[in-house]
């Protein structure tokens, strides 16, 4: 397309716009990450050499506002820096979220397509952006929004392929069926949300499907007072029904968060995790250990990731951290210390290690933004039998990494 047919079309897209007093833009995050892992997600041998891998991750965003419509699509591409050959484009661009939604009146609203979903403190869904892969649901959505109250009713249900008949085969890419409640409201300075998650999975064989269903329920509880110095978030939630897997599932999670604003520029943190779990002598049909669903990874539970995945034996988590904050400059520094919930081995203990996370990020503009972060783990015997490396020799682990985002915007009307 030549420079003087794109003119035009932003030309038209702006005058249709404009008359129509409509919204339309377009706008792209650019998104490039370079990784230093020497023991990231997992402790590396000192036979082993440690990995430097840059990324990156191009999303395109347009979205339309009507007066009673609104739409957005997003296409993504992610990549390793040198996967592909300089010729070669790689063919990876696809739909991270294609949805529209329309306003029967001011307070009610419907949702349909491929969404991104994210509540709360992203406990049970996100759109995971630290991923170069983000996550998204193909589903309805029901919304009743009015002023302190906000209620979301989603429903999604998925198959393989275009079938013309029941398949006969059990679906296992996801949940075959998902069911949300979602309900949120403020009470003066204090904000509640309660949450009812219900998934449907599939299993058996060809020509003898089952069906099992996992529950999620929980409530959240945060102050909404921007002008204290001390904020803080509880949640908890519990599960119950069977698991992906057909297991009698019964598990919880708890957690709390406070922080408090020490000066103008400072704070402190201090927060714990609980995810319930299983025995080691638990019985095969049973299972005592929390899934996070559909939440974020990365932003829990320390940033070099040993427990993206919360172990069978369950994950404690305490930690305390300080911020400094000052004009477009940030910096975080946070200490974590792990346990299980339940013995991963008689006589051993609950101990798997500690951690050290420090996130810098500097905004260069509001198309422009820096960030950097470096981690290590402690690990100790626990960590070397969760991690299946009991007598080997591993390398000091250690993560860093720096990221640069670019945001432009190519039309807004």
């Amino acid at each position: 397309m030549t420079k003087k047919r794109l003119l035009f079309i932003t030309f038209i897209l702006s005058c249709t716009a404009h008359s129509w007093g409509q919204e339309v833009k377009a706008d792209a995050e650019i998104r490039s990450r370079g990784e230093y892992r020497d023991g990231f997600q997992q402790p590396l041998l000192k036979t082993e050499d440690a990995a430097y891998v840059n990324n990156l991750r191009t999303k395109l965003n347009l979205s339309y506002k009507g007066e009673d419509i609104k739409a957005k699509l997003t296409l993504l591409d992610s990549r390793i820096y040198g996967k592909t050959a300089v010729a070669n484009t790689g063919n990876s661009l696809g739909v991270l979220e294609a949805w529209g939604e329309y306003a029967f009146t001011p307070q009610f609203s419907l949702a349909l397509g491929r969404q991104g979903l994210e509540y709360d403190d992203k406990r049970l869904f996100s759109y995971n952006n630290w991923s170069n892969t983000p996550g998204a649901h193909d589903l309805l959505l029901l919304k009743y929004a009015t002023e302190g109250l906000t209620v979301h009713l989603g429903s999604a249900y998925n198959n393989t392929g275009d079938s013309l008949k029941l398949p006969i085969t059990p679906y296992t890419l996801a949940y075959k069926t998902l069911n949300f409640l979602w309900a949120s409201k403020t009470f003066g300075k204090i904000a509640a949300s309660a949450v009812w998650v219900n998934e449907g999975f599939e299993g058996g064989n060809v020509g003898s499907v089952s069906h099992f269903y996992r529950n999620t329920i929980g409530a959240n509880i945060w102050l909404s007072d921007k002008k204290s110095p001390t904020t803080f978030n509880v949640n908890g939630y519990y599960q119950f029904g069977k698991d992906n897997k057909d297991k009698e599932l019964n598990a919880y999670l708890l957690s709390a968060k406070v922080q408090q604003k020490l000066a103008a520029q400072w704070a402190a943190q201090i927060g714990g995790d609980l995810f319930s779990g299983s025995k080691t002598d638990i019985a095969a049909s049973k299972n005592n250990t929390f899934n996070k669903l559909y939440g974020t990874n990365h932003a829990f539970n320390g940033s070099i990731e040993y427990w993206r995945n919360v172990p069978a034996q369950g994950l404690v988590d305490f930690y305390l951290g300080a911020t400094f904050k000052r004009s477009r400059f940030s910096a975080n520094l946070t200490y974590h210390n792990f346990s299980t919930q339940k013995e991963f081995e008689k006589g051993k203990g609950k101990g798997i290690g500690s951690e050290i996370d420090l996130t810098i990020d500097y905004t260069i503009n509001s198309r422009l933004a820096l960030q950097g972060g470096w981690s290590t783990y402690l690990a100790n015997d626990g960590t070397d039998i969760l991690k299946k490396q009991v007598n080997t020799d591993t390398r000091f682990p250690h993560w860093a990494y720096v990221q640069l985002t670019f945001k432009p915007v190519f039309f807004s009307k």
